[in-house]
């Protein structure tokens, strides 16, 4: 029984990856890469970002998260997750220096998404640390996939470039603009639920709510 639960939890963490992903299926943080994964780089960053402010949280909770008072345990994840941000400026700096200022606001708010906060709260607490940090990096996986391709696809059609380097004389710049970032994870969503459905798989459960499924 206990390595069937396992295998169960490592599939269930492998489907954030495509089937369950946080962002096409579950809806989570569209807003932040409809207005910043507007090229390739920002893509880039936006997930390395993901990765420093949801990662330690989620490891943090499964840790130590039911030893906290009830009350206190959302404030710790926000000020981890917060903390977290200088290390990922750091990283994204080093991919290009002016990538802070084309991202924008969009970086900080990963900190403050609904991932660190509630899932770190509803699920990581009652699982082990090793089902935490598996959760955190496919969740990562999942949100940089759907970062790249719509960050490549909106540079490439908005600026016939791809990280930087001109690929296409045609240029389409609206792409860049928030309201064509909603339509084209719209359209990859869509894709995702299609494929859902062709393969009969049981309904999605937000990863919010996951915790109290268990």
């Amino acid at each position: 029984m206990p390595e069937l639960k396992e295998k169960l939890l490592l599939k269930r963490s492998l489907d954030h990856v495509f089937f369950s992903n946080p962002v096409l299926v579950g809806g989570l943080v569209i807003g932040q890469l409809a207005a910043g994964a507007t090229n390739l780089q920002n893509g880039v960053a936006l997930t390395v970002t993901f990765f420093f402010v949801t990662l330690p949280v989620l490891v943090f909770a499964a840790a130590c998260g039911r030893f906290l008072p009830r009350w206190s345990r959302i404030i710790a994840y926000m000020l981890i997750s917060g903390a977290m941000l200088f290390p990922a400026y750091l990283v994204c700096r080093s991919i290009s220096p002016t990538i802070l200022d084309s991202v924008g606001v969009y970086l900080p708010l990963l900190a403050v998404s609904t991932v660190p906060a509630l899932y770190s709260a509803r699920f990581s607490e009652s699982h082990p640390v090793s089902v935490a940090f598996l959760d955190g990096v496919f969740l990562t996986v999942g949100f940089g996939l759907v970062a790249a391709v719509l960050g490549a696809a909106r540079e490439f059609f908005g600026s016939g470039s791809l990280w930087g380097v001109k690929l296409a004389s045609q240029s389409f710049h609206a792409v860049s603009l928030p309201f064509w970032g909603f339509i084209l994870l719209g359209f990859m969503a869509a894709g995702v639920s299609g494929i859902r459905i062709l393969l009969k798989l049981p309904d999605y459960v937000p990863p919010v709510e996951e915790g109290e499924a268990e």
